[in-house]
């Protein structure tokens, strides 16, 4: 009978939040349900789900959710519903990881779980065409599986974890470094905290199940994929091309003509070579490096691509800690930053196909996109500040939270530091370009490490009050 009255007090303060962020979300949205495209990514998706084609270089599993809400309810408010409700639960989440991990007081934990669902960036993006949202959840149902077993060990969280991991990757593959190294964190961090509770059997147990859970899931997602896309297995079927794209700048004459590509194509290339800036116009334009591999290489330039990026990794394997740092400086250039957040808020043109479809298929008028931007899109505008804190600013805040809290919460406090430092890791190493929509799973770690290290200054101060009345 406590034990039910215990369970009863617990939920009820749960819920009543559930049901606030709930409404915050609901009372945003009828504010601003302004839609925004993103091109051509919300293009890609869009025909994906109006025609069932497999992107080659982007989710087909988002494509299926646009079909599943705007395309079967033939709104778009749908879509923009249901991806609020993703970021209501997200933000539940992180309050469930604040109380049950660190103890963190109701009304702070409450606090911060309200200011994540109001923020800038997962409000804009409850709004667009694009993956960030769903994407994100799965990240957080992963990172919250991984918590759980930190403080209650079973054999089926790390399940639980590879399943939500390879959920985020099928909705934005820039989330595999971090879902792949998160694989045996959470196993890791119980064993290496000291807990109480798990023997060095069950450990290796519970590391084999993450580690054969992980490797099934991720090859039969690549196998799955693979087969409705035609091509051989992989996350997606341009894979290489994208690969190459990153260490495009690396490149050299030598490795070119080993990889049997024409000996003068580098020649032909428009885009500065050289350049970490043109990454991106390497992998799209139509002078590109990509554009001129699969051109020459027909069926085989994937492969190629493949090929080729392996040899230029190798053939300078600190290049890509330069060209990292060259995109950590552009993060300071405001006019780069002008450049690209205008680029992110999805302020191009639909096209005349674009257009007739959406209106034919959702009753959305494009013309939207010409005016004015939307009260959310100029709030996500003005965010770059607090975007970019939150990028530079998780790694020295993890540190400073793992060293506080090592007495109180090691485990969970292990378990968060090194989530928080591989996704600072991959996102330096692997983003070729600024783009903040890259930085919309940033929030939610550092608002964990709020809430964890504001506990345990907390704890610092009344063990020191103590102390000092003995």
């Amino acid at each position: 009978m406590a034990d039910s009255q215990e369970f009863g007090a617990r939920l009820r303060p749960a819920l009543a939040l559930f049901a606030a962020i709930l409404a915050v979300k609901l009372a945003l949205l009828v504010f601003d349900p302004t839609v925004r495209l993103f091109f051509g990514d919300s293009a890609s998706y869009i025909h994906s789900a109006l025609t069932g084609w497999v992107p080659p270089d982007r989710s087909y599993l988002y494509g299926r959710l646009f079909l599943a809400t705007a395309l079967t309810a033939h709104s778009m408010f749908a879509l923009a519903l249901v991806q609020s409700l993703f970021g209501a639960i997200t933000a539940f989440l992180l309050f469930r990881i604040l109380r049950d991990n660190f103890d963190v007081p109701l009304s702070l934990a409450a606090a911060l779980a309200l200011l994540y669902c109001a923020g800038p960036a997962q409000l804009f993006y409850e709004r667009m065409v694009m993956a960030e949202s769903a994407g994100t959840l799965c990240l957080a149902i992963m990172f919250a599986a991984g918590f759980a077993y930190v403080k209650h060990p079973h054999w089926l969280w790390p399940i639980v974890w590879a399943a939500a991991g390879i959920l985020a990757v099928a909705f934005r593959l820039s989330d595999l470094p971090v879902v792949l190294g998160f694989a045996i964190l959470p196993v890791l961090a119980r064993a290496i905290g000291g807990a109480p509770g798990l023997s060095v059997l069950k450990v290796l147990a519970h590391l084999a199940v993450a580690l054969v859970a992980t490797a099934a899931l991720h090859d039969g997602y690549r196998h799955w994929y693979g087969y409705i896309e035609g091509s051989r297995p992989d996350y997606i079927a341009d894979l290489g091309y994208f690969r190459l794209g990153l260490v495009a700048p690396l490149v050299t004459q030598d490795e070119v003509v080993r990889a049997g590509l024409p000996a003068d194509l580098l020649d032909r290339v428009g885009p500065d070579l050289r350049d970490p800036r043109m990454r991106e116009a390497q992998v799209w334009q139509s002078d590109g490096l990509i554009a001129l591999i699969r051109d020459a290489k027909q069926d085989y330039g994937n492969r190629t691509a493949r090929k080729l990026s392996s040899y230029a990794t190798r053939g300078d394997p600190f290049g890509i800690l330069r060209m990292a740092w060259a995109t950590m400086r552009d993060y300071f250039d405001p006019q780069m930053v002008r450049a690209r957040i205008l680029d992110d808020v999805g302020s191009r043109p639909a096209s005349a196909d674009l257009t007739e479809k959406l209106s034919r298929c959702c009753g959305y008028d494009t013309r939207v996109l010409e005016a004015s931007p939307n009260p959310i899109a100029r709030y996500f505008e003005a965010s770059t500040p607090w975007l970019t804190a939150c990028y530079f600013g998780l790694l020295p805040l993890a540190i400073v939270m793992l060293i506080l809290q090592w007495r109180w919460a090691r485990s969970s406090a292990l378990l968060l530091a090194a989530t928080s430092a591989g996704m600072v890791v991959a996102q330096t190493l692997f983003s070729h370009i600024v783009s903040f929509r890259y930085l919309h799973p940033f929030p939610f770690m550092v608002l964990l490490c709020v809430g964890a290290l504001a506990v345990a200054v907390r704890d610092r101060r009344e063990n020191a009050s103590r102390a000092g009345r003995a």
